[in-house]
């Protein structure tokens, strides 16, 4: 009878001390298999902190990390079970992807080797940037953290650092080597293959900076080329850039790579949340650009562009926001600049986009994208990074601080790559997906007695399980343990999965709601396409105006789709207006060029 069935069965059920029942062990060690025979030689070295995944028919039993040593292990029920590794990038690669484990028998341990070769000998090295907040007028810290996650050590690595323009350096905990108007240099030195290092600079907001206001800094980590060719690519490489000159902001789209653009690519402009322009660019040879220029009013503006076709690494997708131009003694628009993930898929390079605050909750979790709207949408395989923050707000030194985080069901725990923090922490991957930090020896006074060193942080970022499905909602929270005080919970985060949620623009009809309209392609040269997506019209009509507000043309149209021949049509700004009985169910902008 199935356990729990009102059938008066009884059951007994032996556990250990920790309520555990199962009695079978799966150990294994991960090593570098430098002689490439697959099999373990006595002066191969196990490779630390690979996650381990293990696979029971489809369900996912848990997870493990491998020690300094390489070792990991998972206790099991008897059955049959698939092992998997997780590399640390594709300069490393498995004798064997996975291995089949059978236990068939009670109070059994299976013991697995696991060789990883290297495919290239070449150094792959990572930044993490973070800080806890920012503070206008007050000094504010940023963490670096940094990894060698190649197969070769380097001896000269160095990292640049991009502050935003209301920033001002202050000092660093290892020395600047130079510095050009906003742009420090740090000497790292070597950094040895799986190891990983952390300083910090300390900056100041400036007064003239607007509460609210966003400030981006880069990080950028050198030697930063890839040594494994990409098949499929010309050549070619997209960079976007933004130059706001009082009202008018002037972007661009240039091709900075050897060969010509295979194919004409698309981009996007982005109104702090709807769509402003689209379209396509045509084929750009090296070192030639395509400029478009707008009207700003303090908006948030952002340009997105496809990247070339095979692009080496596959993550570049090319974007630039530009907060508030055109807002000088009017309104500016703060809060949509970390809506869409920002151009640092790369690992040599890490983006954080951070607004300034006044207060803030002491104990919480952020997360970067925010996603777009209410709703938070993002699009699927979209990775993810999450900010913990944490303060000792009792009364007495805190000792040791635990973060526990048990993952959404739609996050894949082997993809975690732990980031920067306040303090050191030893990080452990737990069960189905439970990951923990613990911050031993950590000391943090308490808010009484010393504020500025009450707080701290850890910050790490993940992949979505592949092709997770639209309207899917990935939640996140977690438990803050200090001492042997009951957890302080955080606030919980959300991102909801979706495919073209962005709005071209909006506007409420009579019956109440609000229908979304999609054109493409806008700008446009020789005809544009405006689709409803809500529903059917019958006895529509479609009027434009142009930027004085004079009505150029009038259709008539039925269903939900009108195509707009531009016919003579002069170049410029228009506006659009699509009625029912003399009422307007959606609006616009569209573009002629």
């Amino acid at each position: 009878s199935p356990f729990g069935a009102e059938s008066g069965d009884v059951y007994l059920i032996k556990t250990d001390s920790n309520f555990v029942s199962w009695t079978n062990w799966i150990e294994g060690n991960i090593f570098h298999d430098a002689d490439e025979n697959c099999l373990k030689d006595s002066l191969e070295t196990g490779q630390k902190n690979y996650p381990v995944e293990v696979t029971g028919g489809q369900e996912i039993i848990t997870y493990a990390l491998t020690d300094t040593l390489g070792n990991f292990r998972v206790r099991v029920d008897t059955g049959t079970y698939v092992v998997r590794a997780q590399l640390p990038s594709n300069y490393w690669e498995f004798c064997e992807d996975s291995l089949l484990v059978e236990l068939p028998e009670l109070f059994d341990t299976i013991q697995l080797e696991m060789p990883v070769q290297a495919v290239v000998d070449c150094p792959l090295l990572s930044v993490d940037l973070a800080t806890p907040f920012l503070r206008r007028c007050f000094p504010s810290t940023y963490y670096v953290h940094f990894c060698n996650s190649g197969t070769l050590a380097t001896d000269s690595a160095s990292l640049q650092l991009i502050l935003d323009p209301f920033l001002t350096y202050v000092s660093s905990s290892i020395p600047l080597a130079a510095q050009s108007g906003d742009t420090l240099l740090f000497n790292l030195g070597a950094i040895p293959v799986g190891e990983c290092g952390n300083f910090t600079v300390t900056v100041e907001v400036s007064c003239d900076a607007e509460l609210g206001q966003t400030h981006c800094t880069e990080a950028h980590i050198f030697p930063d080329s890839l040594c494994i060719p990409t098949a499929g690519w010309s050549g070619a490489e997209i960079e976007v850039s933004a130059l706001c000159a009082n009202d008018t902001l002037h972007f661009s789209i240039a091709n900075t790579g050897t060969a010509p653009t295979s194919e004409p690519l698309e981009f996007i402009v982005i109104e702090d949340d709807v769509i402003l322009m689209s379209g396509d660019f045509g084929i750009l040879q090296p070192g030639a650009s395509e400029s478009y220029s707008l009207a700003a009013g303090g908006a948030t503006y952002r340009l997105e562009a496809e990247q070339e076709p095979n692009f080496p690494g596959g993550w570049s997708a090319p974007s630039v926001t530009v907060e508030g131009c055109g807002g000088a003694g009017g309104s500016v628009s703060f809060g949509f600049v970390n809506q869409f993930p920002q151009d640092d898929g790369s690992p040599f390079v890490d983006i954080h986009c951070r607004q300034n605050v006044g207060s803030y909750d002491p104990n919480d979790k952020q997360a970067f994208p925010q996603g777009y709207h209410a709703q938070h949408f993002i699009e699927a395989n979209t990775e993810l990074e999450y900010l913990i923050r944490f303060q000792n707000t009792g009364t007495d030194t805190a000792f040791q601080v635990v973060v526990l985080d048990t993952l959404s069901p739609f996050l894949d725990p082997a993809t975690v790559r732990p980031g920067a923090s306040s303090h050191a922490y030893q990080f452990e991957l737990l069960g189905s997906g439970i990951l923990k930090f613990t911050f031993n020896d950590i000391l943090l006074p308490d808010s009484n007695v010393n504020e500025p060193a009450s707080h701290g942080f850890v910050q790490f970022r993940l992949a979505q399980r592949p092709d997770v499905p639209p309207g899917s909602v990935i939640e996140n929270s977690a438990a803050i343990y200090f001492d042997f005080n009951p957890p302080v919970l955080t606030n919980t985060t959300w991102h909801t999965v979706g495919q073209d949620f962005v709005l071209v623009e909006t506007a409420e009809p009579a019956g109440g709601g609000a229908v979304r309209v999609a054109v493409f392609p806008n700008p446009f040269r020789s005809a544009a396409t405006l689709e409803l997506q809500g529903g059917e019209i019958s006895g529509g009509v479609f009027r434009l105006y142009d930027a004085l507000g004079r009505q150029v043309r009038t259709e008539n149209f039925n269903g939900n789709r009108v195509v707009f021949e531009r016919r003579g049509l002069a170049d410029g700004v228009y506006f659009f207006r699509m009625e029912v009985d003399g009422e307007a169910v959606a609006s616009g902008k569209m573009i002629a060029r």
